[in-house]
């Protein structure tokens, strides 16, 4: 009986040992959550490793996903998948479907006092701009030359629809050439009026009031954005393939600066670093159920060898 006794307690009792020792090894990788102090004195292992190291922990997941898994080179390959543009293109294709589906009205919805406030600032602050631009066009040599062709015209069809008494007389004292021959000088003077009129700030408010009423009345309207732009179908596709071929560009062409603006070591880490420890510990044991669970299984198997040594050790000394 005392030999049997020899050879199955310490067997027995160092697969209890080496199971419970590596459960509760396992469990102190999370537990405690916090430290706990004796006298003052902290006491060894508390927290838990992963409590206590949570922040490296964060820093060195967050360094490794920056550095193995989400680079540029490995992003670009990513891109440059078949299916994966073609997901691309489909969502693209399926936000410029919903947005020409909608009216301007619908998509303004909520913002229409903050976008007449803009557009009317904007018409301002163009209005500058624009004077000046058409002025430079008025201005032009060629444009003069033709405004001055189309003013003798207007003014042989006038002369042509009065009746013969008047056009004697005009004939008669010169009148029609003195107006054909200063007629470029009339356009300058008409060019200059023009541009007082327009910078007259009565006018520039009219006509700035004009076009935030047009804009107003514009979007306003039950047309959808297709409707209003007249967009086919073909002209839908077409400005789908440009815009994706434009992004994809963009993109390939600024992923460094995209990643480093993003920062993806310090979001990982941020992100890693707030999670609630409960939190981190079920996601870890979910994971690793089935190695932690051999580790366990492990540890008796290796604690009932060691105590049959022992018990065959003591034994053979006996």
């Amino acid at each position: 009986m005392k030999t049997v006794l020899l050879f199955t307690i310490p067997p027995i009792a160092g697969a209890v040992i080496g199971f419970v020792t590596n459960v509760i090894a396992i469990r102190m990788l999370f537990r405690p959550l916090k430290e706990i102090r004796f006298l003052g004195i902290r006491l060894p292992f508390t927290p838990g490793i992963l409590p206590r190291q949570r922040h490296r922990l964060a820093q060195s997941i967050g360094a490794m996903v920056e550095r193995e898994l989400l680079t540029p080179e490995i992003l670009r390959q990513r891109l440059a998948r078949g299916d994966v543009r073609e997901l691309i293109k489909n969502a693209l294709s399926l936000f410029t479907e919903k947005f020409l589906e909608k009216t301007p009205r619908e998509l303004l919805e909520g913002r229409e006092t903050i976008i007449a406030q803009r557009v009317s600032f904007t018409f301002e602050t163009l209005y500058p701009s624009f004077l000046s631009a058409l002025v430079n066009f008025l201005n032009r040599e060629e444009i003069r030359r033709e405004l001055s062709a189309r003013g003798r015209v207007f003014l042989t069809q006038i002369f042509l629809k009065l009746n013969t008494l008047q056009r004697l007389f005009l004939t008669a004292g010169q009148y029609d050439l003195t107006l054909q021959e200063k007629m470029p000088e009339i356009i300058e003077e008409l060019i200059e009026n023009i541009e007082d009129i327009l910078r007259d700030g009565k006018i520039k408010d009219m006509l700035v009031n004009t076009a935030v009423s047009s804009f107003g009345a514009m979007t306003g309207g039950q047309k959808k954005m297709s409707q209003l732009f007249n967009i086919s179908m073909d002209d839908k596709k077409n400005a789908d393939n440009f815009l994706f071929d434009k992004i994809m560009f963009a993109v390939d062409g600024h992923i460094e600066t995209i990643l480093s603006s993003i920062n993806i070591k310090s979001l990982v880490a941020e992100r890693i670093d707030s999670l609630d420890m409960l939190r981190v510990e079920r996601i870890i044991l979910d994971v690793m159920a089935d190695q932690f669970k051999w580790i366990n299984i492990f540890g008796g198997i290796l604690g009932f060898l060691i105590g049959s040594f022992q018990a065959f050790f003591s034994w053979f000394m006996g």
